[in-house]
């Protein structure tokens, strides 16, 4: 299920409001879900995800910017979006900008990032009112921080992070569209790294002066979503 989209025939995806019983045509496995393409295709979290966790696996370790956009903008047009990878992406996009800017981490703590937001169901923005990608910023901090349930401040401040990014994806309205939720997520996330991390990114280099994902989502704002036609904005500024 790719930019909304099934990844097997490439049609329209339906998000009923009901739980209904589904079996994986990937691997069998049954399980209960509210998202099935309208062709009744339905992949299971770990088929629908794993050609791009594959490939973002494979890219980590050579992407050596250090803007949080930038990294994002890379994983994305070299692994894409399927399923509920927009939570790890927004993971990996934020510490290994972390990484790359203060080699204050580890590969493994982008991983273990990673790893905690994959666990991050799809859908969750409409059935559970709370975006992955936002999860997600709030995992890198609690990564960062060293935050466990029983942690004071730090706990806070994990919190606090992901409430903010929510913030943001619910003022961009909706329907949902994951590439903009990842980038304004990560927008409020280098704003955050700054005031609760003292971590300052570089400005980014990737500049898109239209939204090149527009073309993939169905669901597409357009002149609504803030990153559609920057152009455009920056004339009207």
């Amino acid at each position: 299920m790719s930019f909304g989209l099934c990844s097997i025939c490439n049609d329209e995806i339906i998000y009923k409001e009901d739980y209904f019983s589904a079996k994986c045509v990937n691997c069998g496995k049954k399980e209960e879900s509210y998202i099935i393409c309208s062709n009744g295709h339905y992949l299971c979290k770990e088929c629908a995800a794993k050609e791009v966790m594959d490939k973002l696996y494979e890219i980590l370790p050579l992407i050596d910017l250090k803007n949080p956009l930038d990294v994002a903008e890379k994983i994305i047009g070299k692994c894409g979006i399927s399923g509920h990878t927009p939570h790890p992406i927004t993971a990996a996009a934020f510490l290994l900008a972390i990484k790359n800017t203060t080699n204050h981490i580890t590969m493994d703590d982008v991983l273990e990032g990673v790893s905690r937001s994959y666990e991050i169901p799809g859908g969750w923005c409409g059935y559970y009112g709370a975006c992955g990608s936002a999860i997600a910023l709030g995992v890198c901090f609690s990564v960062l921080l060293n935050a466990t349930p029983t942690a004071d401040k730090e706990r806070s401040i994990a919190n606090i992070v992901t409430a903010r990014g929510l913030l943001e994806v619910a003022d961009m309205g909706g329907p949902y569209c994951c590439v903009g939720s990842i980038r304004a997520v990560l927008e409020k996330g280098i704003e955050l790294a700054k005031s609760n991390l003292g971590v300052v990114f570089p400005e980014k280099q990737i500049n898109h002066k239209k939204c090149w994902a527009a073309s993939f989502q169905p669901n597409c704002k357009k002149e609504r979503c803030r990153f559609y036609d920057l152009e455009a904005l920056q004339k009207e500024a």
